[in-house]
């Protein structure tokens, strides 16, 4: 009869260990998982193997939410934004309308970066240095007044 206590501590001991994990919440997965993946959208644990989305066949993902693609205009070539629940294709044939800049004939950028005042450098100023002389910007390699022939 001593062998009753040693058996009951055992089979504590075991439920408490199985206790620590979670089991997987996907139904075909037995797997008690010690460190279990929680599910961003429903909030469920599970395995390695089905905490992705498709894994599990999530039912609170939205992929028109998480899953967006700008398209691309196919004259201009700039991404065109879509936002959440409207028509890509009404949202393009504004943008071709309004913004495209082959269809309207306006420069794609509003404004564009300062360069290099002296002739031929091209520069893009990033940090322009102005001269004290002659009051123009210009890069550092011709930042100096004998550079630039003030």
């Amino acid at each position: 009869m001593s062998t009753t206590p040693n058996t009951n501590d055992a089979t504590e001991r075991d439920a408490q260990l199985l206790s620590v994990g979670h089991q997987c919440s996907e139904a075909s997965c037995l797997l008690v998982d010690f460190l279990p993946f929680k599910c961003q959208h429903c909030s469920q644990s599970f395995c390695g193997e089905h905490f992705q989305v498709a894994a599990h066949r999530c039912p609170k993902y939205d992929e028109s939410k998480h899953n967006r693609v700008a398209p691309s205009c196919p004259l201009c070539n700039n991404p065109v934004a879509i936002p959440p629940g409207e028509d890509p294709n009404i949202r393009m044939e504004r943008h071709i309308a309004t913004e495209c800049s082959v269809m309207t004939g306006k420069s794609g950028r509003a404004r564009s970066q300062p360069i290099c005042a002296r002739g031929k450098c091209g520069k893009v100023l990033y940090a322009p240095i102005s001269c004290n002389s002659c009051r123009k910007q210009y890069c550092p390699q011709h930042r100096f007044p004998k550079d630039h022939n003030c």
